[in-house]
């Protein structure tokens, strides 16, 4: 969970800068929706409203970073057989 809030606290204060490394790391994110979620996060905490959009961010990421064998640097492929 800490890496979740880390990484959505790096796309609220780095913008496309750390949504590119996210990318390197997790290639089966969705670009453009992480983006735009980002940009309504940060565009919520500006205006002090409710977090919603920084809610949806957090579960997006959870998404992609809880997908099996991705991110995590195990592919399972240097298994001893």
């Amino acid at each position: 969970m800490h890496r979740i809030e880390h990484w959505r606290e790096r796309l609220l204060a780095d913008g496309d800068a750390a949504l590119a490394e996210f990318i390197a790391e997790h290639p089966t994110a969705d670009r453009q929706h992480l983006r735009q979620l980002a940009r309504n996060a940060h565009a919520e905490r500006l205006h002090n409203k409710p977090p919603h959009a920084q809610r949806e961010l957090f579960r997006e990421l959870r998404e992609v970073m809880d997908e099996p064998g991705l991110g995590t640097g195990d592919s399972g492929l240097g298994a001893a057989q």
